[in-house]
Protein backbone atom coordinates (compact mmCIF):
# COMPACT_ATOMS: atom_id res chain seq x y z
CA UNK A 1 0.00 0.00 0.00
CA UNK A 2 3.15 2.51 0.60
CA UNK A 3 4.66 1.59 -2.85
CA UNK A 4 0.82 2.57 -4.17
CA UNK A 5 0.55 5.80 -2.43
CA UNK A 6 4.19 6.87 -3.30
CA UNK A 7 3.80 6.30 -6.78
CA UNK A 8 0.26 7.82 -7.20
CA UNK A 9 2.24 10.96 -4.89
CA UNK A 10 5.00 10.75 -7.89
CA UNK A 11 3.00 10.92 -10.22
CA UNK A 12 0.36 13.81 -8.79
CA UNK A 13 3.71 16.16 -8.47
CA UNK A 14 4.56 15.89 -12.33
CA UNK A 15 1.27 17.45 -13.17
CA UNK A 16 0.51 20.86 -13.52
CA UNK A 17 -0.79 22.16 -10.48
CA UNK A 18 -3.62 24.01 -12.00
CA UNK A 19 -4.18 26.94 -14.65
CA UNK A 20 -4.05 30.71 -13.25
CA UNK A 21 -4.62 33.76 -15.47
CA UNK A 22 -1.72 35.52 -16.43
CA UNK A 23 -1.42 39.80 -16.20
CA UNK A 24 -0.71 41.15 -19.79
CA UNK A 25 -1.43 44.78 -18.97
CA UNK A 26 2.12 45.10 -19.70
CA UNK A 27 1.75 44.63 -23.99
CA UNK A 28 1.05 47.44 -25.37
CA UNK A 29 -2.60 48.24 -26.11
CA UNK A 30 -3.28 47.33 -29.34
CA UNK A 31 -6.48 47.94 -31.04
CA UNK A 32 -6.15 46.36 -34.46
CA UNK A 33 -8.23 47.19 -37.53
CA UNK A 34 -8.62 44.26 -39.16
CA UNK A 35 -8.80 43.91 -43.09
CA UNK A 36 -10.94 41.06 -43.87
CA UNK A 37 -10.34 39.44 -47.89
CA UNK A 38 -11.87 36.41 -48.80
CA UNK A 39 -9.78 33.48 -48.65
CA UNK A 40 -10.29 32.29 -52.03
CA UNK A 41 -10.95 35.22 -54.25
CA UNK A 42 -10.02 33.08 -58.35
CA UNK A 43 -12.34 30.84 -59.87
CA UNK A 44 -15.37 31.20 -57.50
CA UNK A 45 -18.48 29.31 -59.02
CA UNK A 46 -16.16 26.02 -59.06
CA UNK A 47 -15.91 26.65 -55.12
CA UNK A 48 -17.86 24.67 -52.47
CA UNK A 49 -19.68 26.19 -50.20
CA UNK A 50 -16.96 26.31 -47.25
CA UNK A 51 -14.15 27.19 -49.70
CA UNK A 52 -16.86 30.23 -50.95
CA UNK A 53 -17.44 32.02 -47.44
CA UNK A 54 -13.70 31.49 -46.25
CA UNK A 55 -12.21 34.67 -44.92
CA UNK A 56 -9.00 35.55 -43.72
CA UNK A 57 -6.95 38.39 -41.99
CA UNK A 58 -3.10 38.57 -40.69
CA UNK A 59 -2.07 40.26 -38.26
CA UNK A 60 1.15 41.14 -37.74
CA UNK A 61 3.71 42.56 -35.24
CA UNK A 62 1.52 41.83 -32.14
CA UNK A 63 3.64 43.06 -29.25
CA UNK A 64 2.80 40.29 -26.32
CA UNK A 65 4.41 40.84 -22.48
CA UNK A 66 3.38 38.29 -19.95
CA UNK A 67 3.83 38.96 -15.80
CA UNK A 68 5.48 35.84 -14.47
CA UNK A 69 7.20 37.63 -11.69
CA UNK A 70 5.98 35.10 -9.52
CA UNK A 71 6.62 32.18 -11.45
CA UNK A 72 10.30 33.19 -11.89
CA UNK A 73 12.80 29.87 -11.76
CA UNK A 74 9.77 27.81 -11.79
CA UNK A 75 8.83 25.09 -14.57
CA UNK A 76 5.81 26.16 -16.12
CA UNK A 77 3.30 25.73 -19.26
CA UNK A 78 1.65 29.04 -20.52
CA UNK A 79 -1.18 28.76 -23.24
CA UNK A 80 -3.27 31.08 -25.13
CA UNK A 81 -6.58 30.69 -25.20
CA UNK A 82 -9.48 32.24 -26.50
CA UNK A 83 -13.17 32.77 -24.92
CA UNK A 84 -15.97 31.20 -25.97
CA UNK A 85 -18.39 33.95 -26.86
CA UNK A 86 -16.81 36.20 -29.90
CA UNK A 87 -18.53 39.42 -30.24
CA UNK A 88 -19.25 39.40 -33.75
CA UNK A 89 -19.42 35.94 -34.92
CA UNK A 90 -23.15 33.83 -34.22
CA UNK A 91 -21.36 30.18 -34.12
CA UNK A 92 -17.89 29.91 -32.34
CA UNK A 93 -16.72 27.21 -34.40
CA UNK A 94 -16.75 30.04 -37.58
CA UNK A 95 -13.77 31.11 -36.45
CA UNK A 96 -9.84 29.73 -35.46
CA UNK A 97 -6.70 31.93 -34.62
CA UNK A 98 -3.24 30.89 -35.91
CA UNK A 99 0.26 32.26 -34.69
CA UNK A 100 3.62 32.00 -35.17
CA UNK A 101 6.14 33.71 -33.39
CA UNK A 102 9.94 34.88 -33.64
CA UNK A 103 11.20 34.23 -29.39
CA UNK A 104 10.28 32.08 -26.93
CA UNK A 105 6.71 31.25 -27.72
CA UNK A 106 6.02 28.51 -30.07
CA UNK A 107 3.79 28.64 -32.55
CA UNK A 108 0.06 27.57 -32.46
CA UNK A 109 -3.65 27.33 -33.34
CA UNK A 110 -6.93 27.61 -31.25
CA UNK A 111 -10.61 27.98 -31.67
CA UNK A 112 -13.26 29.77 -29.41
CA UNK A 113 -13.35 27.80 -26.40
CA UNK A 114 -9.99 26.68 -26.44
CA UNK A 115 -6.60 26.92 -25.80
CA UNK A 116 -3.21 25.98 -27.10
CA UNK A 117 0.67 25.76 -25.47
CA UNK A 118 2.70 28.89 -25.96
CA UNK A 119 5.60 28.05 -23.77
CA UNK A 120 7.01 25.45 -21.76
CA UNK A 121 10.09 25.10 -20.04
CA UNK A 122 11.95 27.35 -16.77
CA UNK A 123 10.44 31.06 -16.53
CA UNK A 124 13.75 33.14 -16.41
CA UNK A 125 12.59 36.44 -16.23
CA UNK A 126 9.67 38.37 -14.63
CA UNK A 127 8.00 39.11 -18.49
CA UNK A 128 8.17 36.94 -20.79
CA UNK A 129 8.11 38.79 -24.43
CA UNK A 130 7.69 37.91 -27.57
CA UNK A 131 6.17 39.06 -31.15
CA UNK A 132 3.44 36.92 -32.58
CA UNK A 133 2.19 37.18 -36.51
CA UNK A 134 -1.52 35.62 -36.17
CA UNK A 135 -3.97 34.08 -39.30
CA UNK A 136 -7.16 34.89 -38.44
CA UNK A 137 -10.01 32.22 -40.34
CA UNK A 138 -13.60 33.18 -40.07
CA UNK A 139 -16.29 31.39 -41.91
CA UNK A 140 -18.35 33.97 -43.35
CA UNK A 141 -21.72 32.49 -42.50
CA UNK A 142 -20.81 32.95 -39.05
CA UNK A 143 -19.77 36.73 -39.38
CA UNK A 144 -22.60 38.97 -38.24
CA UNK A 145 -20.54 42.18 -37.12
CA UNK A 146 -16.97 43.44 -36.28
CA UNK A 147 -15.17 40.54 -34.60
CA UNK A 148 -13.86 41.88 -30.87
CA UNK A 149 -12.01 39.66 -28.93
CA UNK A 150 -8.90 39.65 -26.70
CA UNK A 151 -6.53 36.63 -26.42
CA UNK A 152 -6.00 35.08 -22.65
CA UNK A 153 -3.77 33.31 -20.90
CA UNK A 154 -2.66 30.93 -18.59
CA UNK A 155 -0.12 29.56 -16.87
CA UNK A 156 0.53 26.08 -15.11
CA UNK A 157 3.40 25.59 -13.07
CA UNK A 158 4.91 22.06 -12.93
CA UNK A 159 6.64 20.59 -10.24
CA UNK A 160 9.11 17.56 -12.17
Amino acid sequence: MKLYTLTCLALAAAFPVGAARLDDSLSPRQNVDVIVDWRYSNNLENLDEEKFNALHSVVRNFEVRLNTAQHTGKQARVYLGLPVVIRGLDDPSGMRLSWTTRGVFSDGTVTPGTRSLLFDGIISSAVLIDILDFTIEIDGRSFINPITFEPEYEIETVTP
